[in-house]
């Protein structure tokens, strides 16, 4: 590493003021000389900002480096080193690059309007890293070069007017700069007002401001190295920001981490002393109470991620269940809510909104976790008296990976053993209690009828009389154990196979209509339904029909066998008719989903089918798929229909069977006594129902089949974001296309061809080009929604591949050419799920040209917006989706012909307010008028990036934008 203080020493040595500086690739330069300037004659220097110690002879770097950004060639490089700063820059060559050092005073006498411009963009470059991390709150007054004093309201911000610079003299009042109490500014020195940086009056300002060259140099140089000085105390206020998060974040962890442990040891300790072991303490109650209840619900709780902004979220808990990566549900607690089964609640008391758990310690009872006092107190009417109305609970998601019929039913009884046990248990107590009716049979023909034995009889009927309300019982209890099971393993499947289907990535549902769509998460609900439901009665059935064949058995061995033959054609004609109708319900369960998509299409369209008078046309595509649809229903309803008849005579056939061996067995050897038989014809009956019932399971088996197949695409698809994925923090407004090629389909033509494009911090990128040029499939890649096929996108330099999409996306303001307004207030619109102020929704509609519409409007911001925006024109709902997009003040803002429907005028309106904004902008137009003011255009065609370059630049050249412009000039 060469330090500047280096080269300054050798050429006082030589009695000189200026050399040059060769950096190979990777070489450093550490620009701890505050009277050096650097102007880079060739190649290209990273520029880092570095945590430095002071020593008495030099200084020495210490700590992680952090990237702020590029300097090529023909800039400048100064000096920024304070002794009161513990922060330095970093030079870092990316290339062989060539630099000249001059000192302040050499560099002072060649000061000229070229210079001007490379001081300017040095400032900026430095300026844009400070706007990125502190915004401008609400409205800002621009400024611009004037003779005039300019006054400043208290507590108004102020900052220099798009696409310009400025410098503004303090000559009345007192100001802070970037809103910053550490960086109070009381004298009479001058300050730049560049790319983002801006004031706030503490009081009424009167302010003074100028152009460059209006300054004298020395006037220039105090005020850069003022501006110097207070940027390096606002890097290491960021720094200290991002150390203090990612410190929030480990003890968050830790806390987790602890009660992991102590949930453990509890567990333990609960061996000889139940629930004795106290709580230990952690920082968010919140985050206890959650993480609490996602313990007693089985589910890993996390904190909240860094690119959450938890003060633009109405619920806080919204922010944990993200990085947890399960759903909310909201419940109201009703009275006597404790007394049943509710499972694990997150609830919040009524003084004070202080998160509570509520966790289930038994059937019926409840107890009350405060994450405060770290207490646990059984649950009563006084302790509901003291909670709001409403709770939350969570919902498991679906493992990562793809998942199997198996995989699918261990999810759906997760936390069910219990109820699974009794079940059973209820079962086999039923059956063993359903046996003694062939025994009290028997008994009661050859015993205490021949021997008129009323004492036995009485007893044998009492016997069976408790042996039946004692089934009775045991079927009501597995009823009620089965609606268990059935209940919340519903609940919990459909919740996370719709929380499955929409976390799956944008490609996947372009191979599906709506409607189909829909059919096949109802096929999840119908898999889990018959998995559930076969297995159980398979299990009793068979256990069923093998504790009756041994009874059989045991009355009589030769005529057994033929329950046994009997039992085995039914399972033969059952199971060859359910593969026959498995080969039917295969088309047929495709068709159906065909047709549900086919409808919705249908409905959806029917302003353009009448308008292109094509009813009878839609009417014959559904009846066509409904008559093939009938046909296949009618054929597997006559082979149910085949099946039942047969199923109905086998019984009688079966008797009749019976009845003829029994007469010839008794001519042969007469040993089988009346009430024996008519005990062995009773089992008889329920063996051969326990056959055909195990059977039937065997086709609903086959029938899972079918529905697998359908179901198998969401169950098996990945889901967009795994735990692979990284959080992106907050997000700078830096973004870059890395050399990008991309079709749509594997054998598809290439849609975009080694696409390149940058935007900085608060840059204006416009897309231009022809129709499907891919303009707006760029957008969709920086989106996410689609993955290069090679290449990479990068958000402040990270990879998006790498990246949980959704927390990227949450902090971009969009505006699609397919964007839809909400059936809902315009406020709600504007605001959507997060925390706005009325204040801020009407700021947000300012600046979308929006605002006067809406105080035309009866109800103002509480105007319901109907179904689809009916009540609204285009121009408005176009502006309205631009107020959302506006309202949270995000870094960065994609619009894809965002003002293609507003006049001039409107247009004018939301250009001036976007250029005030400190975002970065990547507009695609074909309005060439909406991007005079960009940085930077690019202009596609077929894939490629034919031109780049600003207006003024472009219409100049000749080539595909001169054209555009000669296009919509005629």
């Amino acid at each position: 590493m060469i330090h500047a203080t280096q080269i300054t020493a050798q050429i006082s040595a030589q009695n000189g003021s200026e050399a040059g500086l060769l950096l190979n690739r990777n070489e450093s330069l550490l620009l701890d000389d505050p009277e050096a300037v650097w102007l880079l004659e060739s190649g290209t220097i990273a520029l880092f900002t570095i945590a430095v110690t002071h020593h008495t002879a030099a200084h020495h770097p210490a700590g992680r480096q952090r990237y702020l950004f590029q300097v090529g060639t023909g800039e400048l490089l100064m000096g920024l080193l304070h002794p009161d700063q513990d922060q330095g820059l970093l030079a870092v060559a990316t290339e062989a690059t060539q630099l000249r050092r001059f000192s302040v005073a050499e560099w002072m006498q060649r000061l000229e309007v070229a210079s001007f411009g490379q001081l300017e963009t040095w400032l900026h470059k430095l300026a844009t890293i400070l706007a990125a991390a502190f915004p401008v709150p609400g409205e800002r007054y621009c400024l611009s070069p004037t003779a005039q004093p300019v006054p400043i309201k208290r507590h108004q911000s102020c900052q220099s007017a798009p696409d310009q610079s400025c410098w503004v003299q303090l000559q009345q009042g007192q100001a802070t700069w970037m809103g910053l109490p550490e960086l109070s500014w009381t004298d009479d020195t001058h300050r730049p007002l560049v790319a983002g940086i801006w004031l706030e009056a503490i009081e009424t300002l009167e302010l003074r401001v100028s152009s460059t060259a209006q300054l004298q140099p020395s006037q220039i140089l105090a005020a850069v190295a003022q501006f110097q000085r207070d940027w390096l105390r606002c890097i290491a206020l960021i720094d200290q920001r991002l150390f203090q998060a990612d410190q929030q974040r480990f003890q968050a962890r830790e806390a987790l981490d602890r009660q992991v442990t102590e949930a453990a040891m509890t567990d333990l300790a609960s061996i000889l002393q139940p629930r004795q072991v106290p709580l230990e303490s952690a920082e968010s109650d919140l985050l206890v109470a959650a993480g609490a209840v996602g313990r007693a619900l089985g589910i890993e709780i996390r904190p909240p991620a860094r690119s959450d902004d938890l003060t633009r979220l109405k619920n806080p808990l919204e922010a944990i269940a993200r990085a947890s990566r399960v759903r909310l549900r909201r419940v109201v607690l009703t009275e006597g809510w404790w007394k049943q089964d509710c499972g694990a609640l997150l609830a919040y008391t009524q003084d004070g909104n202080r998160p509570i758990a509520l966790l289930p310690i038994a059937a019926g009872r409840y107890e009350l976790l405060d994450p405060l006092q770290l207490t646990r107190t059984p649950f009563n009417a006084t302790l509901h008296a003291i909670l709001a109305p409403e709770a939350y609970t969570f919902y498991r998601s679906l493992p990562q990976a793809g998942l199997n019929a198996i995989d699918l039913l261990r999810f759906s009884s997760k936390g069910l053993l219990p109820d699974l046990a009794i079940f059973m248990a209820t079962g086999i107590l039923a059956t063993l209690l359903g046996m003694l009716t062939p025994q009290a049979t028997a008994i009661i023909i050859d015993s205490a009828i021949p021997d008129a034995d009323r004492s036995l009889l009485l007893q044998v009927g009492v016997g069976l009389f408790a042996a039946a309300c004692g089934v009775g019982v045991f079927r009501f209890v597995q009823g009620i154990a089965q609606l268990r099971l059935e209940s919340l393993s519903e609940a919990a499947t459909q919740a996370a196979i719709w929380d499955r289907l929409l976390n799956l990535s944008l490609p996947f549902f372009r191979n599906y209509a709506t409607g189909d769509l829909e059919a096949r998460v109802s096929a999840v609900s119908q898999i889990r339904r018959l998995i559930s439901g076969t297995t159980t009665t398979t299990l009793f059935n068979s256990l069923f029909s093998l504790l009756n064949l041994g009874l059989l058995l045991y009355y009589n061995v030769q005529l057994a066998l033929i329950a046994i033959g009997v039992a085995l054609i039914s399972i033969t004609l059952t199971i060859t008719s359910g593969v026959v109708t498995l080969r039917i319900v295969r088309p047929l369960e495709e068709l159906r989903g065909k047709i549900r998509g086919s409808t919705v299409q249908l409905i959806s369209g029917v302003s353009k089918l009448r308008v292109a008078a094509a009813e009878a046309r839609a009417f014959a595509h559904w009846s066509q798929q409904y008559s093939q649809q009938q046909r296949l229903s009618l054929s597997t309803e006559r082979i149910e229909n085949a099946l039942m008849v047969s199923n109905s005579l086998l019984p009688i056939f079966s008797s009749m069977l019976l009845f003829w061996f029994t007469v010839t067995l008794q001519q042969d050897s007469p040993n089988l006594s009346t009430g024996v038989f008519l005990a062995f014809h009773a089992a008889f009956g329920s063996f051969i129902a326990g056959a055909t019932s195990l059977s039937n399971s065997v086709v609903s088996v086959l029938e899972i089949v079918a529905l697998w197949e359908r179901a198998k695409p969401i169950l098996q698809a990945q889901p967009e974001v795994d735990a692979s994925k990284t959080d992106p923090g907050r997000l700078s407004g830096k973004l870059a296309i890395d050399h990008v090629t991309f079709r749509y389909g594997q054998d598809g033509p290439i849609t975009l061809d080694d696409v390149s494009l940058e935007a900085n911090p608060g840059e204006f990128i416009a897309l231009v080009g022809p129709s499907g040029s891919g303009k707006s499939t760029v957008l969709r890649l920086l989106l996410g929604f689609e993955q290069p096929q090679s290449g990479a996108v990068y958000y402040d330099g990270q990879d998006l591949g790498g990246l949980d999409l959704q927390a990227v996306r949450r902090q971009l303001g969009v505006v699609l050419q397919q964007s839809q307004v909400l059936s809902a207030s315009i406020f709600e619109n504007i605001t959507g799920s997060s925390l706005i102020s009325m204040d801020e929704a009407w700021w947000a509609a300012r600046s979308a040209g929006l605002a006067a519409d809406i105080e035309a409007m009866p109800m103002g911001m509480h105007t319901v917006v109907s179904e689809g925006g009916t009540n609204l024109s285009g121009g408005q709902k176009q502006r309205l989706l631009i107020a959302r997009a506006l309202a949270l003040k995000p870094k960065l803002l994609l619009f894809d012909e965002a003002t293609s429907a507003l006049d001039n005028y409107t247009q004018s309106i939301v250009s001036e307010s976007l250029d005030q904004l400190q975002v970065t902008r990547i507009v695609v137009a074909h309005r060439l008028s909406t991007i005079r003011n960009a940085d930077r255009i690019y202009v596609l065609q077929a894939g490629r990036i034919v031109q780049q370059g600003n207006f003024e630049t472009l219409s100049r050249q000749e080539g595909l934008f001169a054209k555009l412009i000669e296009r919509q000039m005629a």
